[in-house]
């Protein structure tokens, strides 16, 4: 008679294939997710072209100029940045109808640019209705 039982061995988990399979599935999902953008209250079109086509006719615009001294000119007037939202609320009230177009010199500092869109919002502009080019010297 033959008591002893035969053993039979545990099973293996082979962890380190899984692991294999869990890092692939990982770097898949990281590269077909789609991030969502984060949206940002001032919105500039910086255009990088020597001439737009578009298929319109142009519209006139009073033009926004800052030079890299910081100086600001609406139209050909210069402004002063403190009386900028008293200047751009009288020529909106003189000329409802004309859209304006913000012209910067490449090295205007960014804290200036900032003044400039508080001021354009300040009156009453929407950002996304002001069009931004950058002048090159």
């Amino acid at each position: 008679m033959n008591f002893l039982v035969k053993k039979r061995p545990k099973p293996v988990l082979q962890i380190i294939s899984m692991i294999d399979i869990l890092i692939i599935l990982l770097i898949f999902l990281v590269v077909t997710t789609t991030f969502k953008e984060a949206q940002s209250s001032v919105s500039v079109s910086l255009p990088k072209s020597e001439a737009l086509a578009t298929g319109e006719a142009p519209v006139a615009r009073l033009g926004l100029s800052v030079t890299k001294e910081e100086n600001i000119f609406l139209g050909d007037q210069p402004v002063a940045m403190d009386d900028l939202v008293a200047a751009l609320q009288a020529a909106k009230s003189a000329q409802p109808d004309v859209k304006l177009e913000l012209r910067l010199d490449e090295k205007v500092p960014f804290g200036t640019l900032i003044k400039v869109w508080e001021g354009l919002k300040n009156a009453g502009y929407k950002m996304n209705e002001v069009p931004a080019r950058v002048m090159k010297p």
